[in-house]
């Protein structure tokens, strides 16, 4: 799952690029930021040996939320290139991951 939430999270960040609205700072750092901490996030929850990855679906998820939002927060949301790349791959992060992080069974601790 990852994986997918990492495209995602490469989709977030080359979207200012890919859509041409690099010239728009708020909206291209928002996109990097949460773009680049979606991928290393993802590539955490990827490489570890933890059971619990909970936190990882988590931080994610939330990411996710924070990219639906921000065209409304900052002030964006008239640009409908800019709106629609926060609301399609923010609700896909948070949907996905907010998932996985409510799925996935918690793990008890060993106690001897």
């Amino acid at each position: 799952m990852f994986w997918i939430s990492g495209l995602l999270g490469l989709l977030l960040g080359l979207s200012p690029f890919v859509f041409g609205y690099a010239g728009h700072a708020i909206a291209l750092w928002t996109s990097i930021v949460l773009g680049a901490l979606v991928i290393l996030i993802a590539i955490i929850g990827q490489s570890s040996t933890a059971m619990d990855k909970r936190w990882e679906y988590w931080v994610i998820g939330l990411s996710g939320l924070a990219a639906f939002i921000a065209p409304f927060v900052f002030g964006y949301s008239n640009v409908v290139t800019l709106l629609w790349s926060g609301l399609i791959l923010g609700a896909l992060l948070a949907v996905l991951d907010g998932y996985q992080a409510f799925q996935t069974p918690p793990t008890m601790a060993h106690h001897h």
